[in-house]
């Protein structure tokens, strides 16, 4: 039997390789989409387990349920196909040499193998686990929006959460400053529903794709080539002219009313708290298209951390650290530390901090500019490790100090979803208004006003060497 080997093609061609890994759970334990499945994850979010199958859902005896694909850095990786030993700059230099590549058109693939429509359609009949106690109907948390700009034909993809709210009926939280909403308002416009297409269980690099922030008019799909170096196959729904992938799970096709709102929420929202409710649009589910027996797949959201969050934190690090190293060649790292992309920590070279009196404030505010929805950002030498929350905090707490090593900047754009922004009123939705916040934690340049003696204590260099060469023959 041929195993799986990148590029993934599909979900079941990526399950096959993490279980030649050993990092993939059959679970054959009855589980209830009511909490079991959400408590299931977080515990491997938490303790960096495997990736996990449920077999025996409570309600769906033909169905299976696949979570926690990406959950950890080293699936990640896997997934990209990188070492984890400098990752970002190997990713960084494949998109550098690669060009993006458009998908390929194909008549047909695995997720037409069942096609449903009218009265056929119902959406209840999928297991969809439920990740809050709070949360009154289910929400799909691993299906992405497919929609087409009207006026140039930009195809954006983005995983988004959709409540479903009858047999044949979602709704969807549609944000302006997300792509998605930058096209619905297009449709609005012209007093045209907008179609949109919403997969199900696609491949890794897919889903990655999904969460990496692209700029207008670019399509997602297009960095699948990109990273891969073939092009992705694609096939055109029943319902529209909107192209998919060929191998997905689940595709559910529909078309989003301009006029026609429902309340939404709550829902367990990224920064971990019970979201509010808001009037949103309803997608009319006008077809469903499925594998003979397909699988569906969740991504737990919740209090960090969770599969949601950090293959997020992977991808955003990914566009911090190509667009910032751009503009500030002085970058070296860049690491998200938490809820999704909100905090993260920036590694710069120290060398150059010496030359360049100033450069800590250029990076902190080109780094916003890359990354709006970044709030707080811990800068760092390049002697420090940015995504070793230990050796962060070890900055914090011998190189900062509050009085003069903070800068605050008032009034800045948020994400709408943020607690912690002021509310519009009880029980809806956030402002938008936010802050950012700078925690300067490098080693300061001359003159010197700090008490301790400069320089690290560290083991000789040639020991480190020799230890780790030696590691497995101390019997590591």
């Amino acid at each position: 039997m041929t195993v799986a080997r990148f590029p993934f093609r599909s979900l079941r061609d990526w399950f096959a390789f993490l279980e030649e890994k050993g990092d993939v759970v059959h679970n054959k334990e009855e589980v209830d989409i009511w909490g079991d499945v959400a408590a299931i994850s977080g515990k491997i979010a938490r303790t960096g387990g495997p990736a996990v199958i449920h077999e025996n859902i409570k309600g769906f005896p033909t169905w299976r349920l696949c979570t926690d694909g990406l959950t950890t850095r080293r699936r990640q990786l896997w997934a990209l196909n990188v070492p984890e030993d400098g990752y970002l700059q190997a990713i960084n230099q494949r998109l550098s040499q690669n060009k993006p590549l458009k998908p390929v058109k194909v008549d047909s693939g695995p997720c037409k193998e069942i096609k449903l429509f009218g009265d056929d359609i119902d959406l209840i009949k999928i297991p969809t686990p439920f990740s809050g106690e709070f949360l009154s109907t289910p929400h799909i948390t691993a299906g992405i929006s497919f929609i087409k700009d009207p006026e140039t034909g930009w195809t954006n993809a983005a995983i988004r959460r959709f409540q479903i709210i009858a047999r044949d009926k979602l709704c969807n939280l549609v944000l302006p400053y997300q792509h998605e909403g930058i096209i619905f308002i297009k449709y609005k416009r012209q007093g045209k529903p907008a179609p949109i297409a919403i997969p199900i269980g696609v491949d890794p690099v897919a889903y990655i794709c999904c969460m990496m922030p692209a700029p207008a008019q670019f399509d997602e799909m297009d960095i699948w080539g990109q990273l891969t170096g073939e092009p992705l196959e694609v096939v055109k729904c029943e319902t529209s002219d909107i192209l998919v992938p060929a191998t997905a799970e689940i595709v559910i096709e529909g078309e989003m009313e301009h006029e026609q709102v429902e309340l939404e929420g709550p829902l367990a929202e990224f920064p971990g708290y019970a979201s509010g409710f808001r009037m949103c649009p309803v997608i009319k589910v006008k077809a469903i298209t499925m594998r003979g027996d397909a699988i569906a797949q969740a991504m737990f959201m919740g209090k960090p951390p969770s599969e949601g969050h950090n293959a997020g934190m992977l991808m955003n690090e990914i566009q911090i650290y190509q667009q910032l190293k751009s503009l500030v060649p002085e970058v070296t790292d860049v690491a998200i530390l938490s809820t999704h992309v909100l905090t993260g920590a920036i590694a710069i070279d120290k060398r150059a901090r010496r030359m360049r009196p100033g450069l800590e404030k250029r990076v902190a505010m080109a780094a916003k500019v890359v990354s709006g929805l970044l709030k707080n950002v811990f800068l760092v030498d390049d002697d420090v490790n940015p995504h070793d929350v230990q050796d962060v905090l070890w900055s914090l707490s011998v190189k900062f100090q509050g009085a003069k090593d903070i800068m605050v900047v008032p009034d800045v754009s948020g994400v709408y979803l943020d607690p912690s922004e002021t509310v519009m009123g009880p029980g809806y939705g956030y402002t938008g208004h936010s802050s950012y916040t700078v925690f300067d934690c490098t080693e300061k340049l001359p003159p010197y006003d700090e008490g301790f003696k400069r320089g690290l204590i560290l083991p000789p260099p040639e020991a480190v060497k020799r230890v780790e060469e030696k590691w497995k023959s101390y019997g590591f």
